[in-house]
C-alpha cells in the first residue's frame, strides 16, 4: 500500500510539472536562476539520500552476519544442552541402578547382620560356657574322661574339631563384619560420586539454557533492528524515487524556460519587424532576481516626494536615442491595464503572484503597446516601445511597483530600485 501511495505521488509530481511548465501564471513563474538553484539542492539531497541508502545496506549486511553468528552460537547451544540433558539422563539412570543395587544390598546387610546377630549369641553363649568350666579346662575334662585310648582319640578329635569350629566361627564373623563395612561404604561412595556428576551436569545445563536465552534474546534484537532498518531503508528509497522524479520535473522545468526564452526573443524581433522600423534598440538582458529592468537607458528620475506630490515611481529616459527602445515585463504575469490614460499616458499594468504575495508593476508613457487586457506575459516580454505619451515632458518610461493590487492613491508604491538596478 505504501508504494502504490509513493507511485501516486511521484505520477502527481510530473504531471502537475508538466502541467505547470506550459502555463505564463505567475503563480508558477520561477527565473533560471532558481530553477538552477532548485535543482541543486534536489541533487544534494539524492546525494544524501543515496549515502543513507548505502549505509543502511552496509548496516543490514553487518546485522546479517551478527544474525548468522548468533544463530550458529545457538544451534551449538543446542547440541550442547541436548548432550547434557541425554548424560543426566544417564546420570539419572545410574543413580536409579545404583539405588536398586543399594536396596539389594541393603537386604543383603540385612541377613548379614542376622548372621553376625546370632554369631554373637554364639559366641557369647560359648565364652559363658567357658568362663563358668574355668576357660580350657573342660577340655581336659574331656580327655582325661576317656575309657580307652581308642575313646581318646575320638576325644581329642573332637575337642581339635570344637577349637578349629571356635576359631573358624571368629574368623567369619571377623570377616563378614569387614565385608559389611567394606560394602556399605563402597555403596554410600558410588552414590555420593554419581549424585555429585547429576550435580555437575545439572549446573551446566542450568547455565547453556541462561547461555540460550541470552543469545536467543540478542537474536530476537538483532531481527527487530534489521526490521526497523529495512522500513528506514524503504523512507529512504522512497525519498530517493520523489527526489529522482523531482530532478526529472525540474529538467523538464529548465528545458521548457529555455525554449520559452527562445520564442521571447523570436518574438521580440517579430514585434520589431510589425512596427516597420528595423532602427530598434536592443531590449534589457533578461536576469535573475525577482524583477528585471524593464528598459535600458539612464535613470532620470527617483522616486520620492517631488513638487510637493509623491512620484511614486522611476524614470528611465531614452537619452536622445533615435531608435525605438524596446519596454517589457519586470516578471511573468497577468495584463490588468493595456490602454491610454490621460497621466500615464499609454500604460500597462502587470499583476504577480511573488512567493505567494500579490505585487503589480506600472509602464507608463510608451509610444505604442504590444499587448493586451486579460493576455499572459512572460518575464521579459515586448509591451510596447518607449514613447512620449500622456503627462510626458520628453520620451521615457515610468515605471512602478506595488506591493498588493495598484490603487489611485498609489498608496502602497514601493522604490522600485529596491528590485532592479540602474
Amino acid at each position: 500500500m505504501k508504494r502504490k501511495f509513493l507511485a501516486l505521488g511521484i505520477g502527481i509530481i510530473l504531471g502537475s510539472c508538466s502541467l505547470l511548465m506550459p502555463m505564463s501564471n505567475t503563480a508558477y513563474a520561477v527565473t533560471n536562476k532558481q530553477l538552477e538553484e532548485k535543482k541543486k539542492d534536489i541533487q544534494e539531497k539524492r546525494s544524501n539520500v543515496q549515502s543513507e541508502i548505502s549505509q543502511k545496506k552496509d548496516d543490514l549486511v553487518q546485522i546479517g552476519e551478527e544474525k548468522s553468528a548468533v544463530q550458529k552460537e545457538l544451534d551449538k547451544l543446542e547440541l550442547t544442552i541436548a548432550d547434557t540433558e541425554n548424560k543426566i539422563k544417564e546420570k539419572e539412570a545410574q543413580i536409579a541402578s545404583a539405588k536398586e543395587e543399594i536396596k539389594k544390598l541393603q537386604q543383603e546387610i540385612a541377613v548379614l547382620k542376622e548372621q553376625i546377630k546370632k554369631r554373637d549369641e554364639l559366641l557369647k553363649e560359648r565364652i559363658r560356657s567357658i568362663q563358668e568350666n574355668g576357660g580350657v579346662i573342660n577340655y581336659l575334662d574331656v580327655l582325661l574322661g576317656a575309657q580307652s585310648f581308642s575313646d581318646f582319640i575320638n576325644r581329642v578329635s573332637a575337642v581339635t574339631s570344637f577349637m578349629e569350629a571356635d576359631r573358624d566361627l571368629l574368623r567369619m564373623h571377623q570377616e563378614d563384619k569387614a565385608l559389611l563395612d567394606k560394602k556399605e561404604a563402597d555403596a554410600q561412595k558410588q552414590l555420593e560420586e554419581l549424585n555429585k556428576k547429576l550435580a555437575d551436569l545439572e549446573g551446566m545445563k542450568k547455565k547453556l539454557d541462561g547461555q540460550y536465552v541470552q543469545r536467543n534474546k540478542l537474536l530476537e534484537e538483532l531481527k527487530e533492528q534489521e526490521k526497523d532498518m529495512h522500513e528506514e531503508l524503504l523512507v529512504f528509497e522512497d525519498e530517493a524515487a520523489i527526489l529522482a522524479a523531482q530532478a526529472k520535473a525540474i529538467e523538464r522545468e529548465l528545458a521548457a524556460w529555455k525554449k520559452k526564452q527562445r520564442e521571447l526573443e523570436e518574438q521580440r524581433k517579430r514585434e520589431a519587424n510589425k512596427q516597420g522600423n528595423s532602427n530598434v534598440g536592443a531590449p534589457p538582458a533578461i536576469t535573475n532576481g525577482v524583477f528585471m529592468n524593464p528598459a535600458t537607458g539612464r535613470l532620470t528620475s527617483h522616486y520620492g516626494q517631488r513638487w510637493g506630490r509623491l512620484h511614486s515611481g522611476i524614470d528611465i529616459g531614452k537619452g536622445g536615442r533615435t531608435e525605438a527602445v524596446p519596454i517589457v515585463a519586470a516578471a511573468s504575469g497577468i495584463v490588468i491595464k493595456a490602454n491610454f490614460d490621460r497621466s500615464y499616458g499609454n500604460v500597462v499594468m502587470i499583476t504577480h503572484v511573488i512567493d505567494g504575495q500579490v505585487m503589480t508593476t506600472v509602464y507608463g508613457h510608451m509610444e505604442s503597446l504590444s499587448v493586451s487586457n486579460g493576455a499572459s506575459v512572460e518575464k521579459g516580454q515586448l509591451l510596447g516601445y518607449m514613447g512620449n505619451t500622456g503627462n510626458s515632458t520628453g520620451p521615457h518610461l515610468h515605471f512602478e511597483i506595488h506591493h498588493g493590487p495598484w490603487n489611485g492613491s498609489r498608496s502602497n508604491s514601493v522604490n522600485p530600485l529596491r528590485y532592479v538596478n540602474y
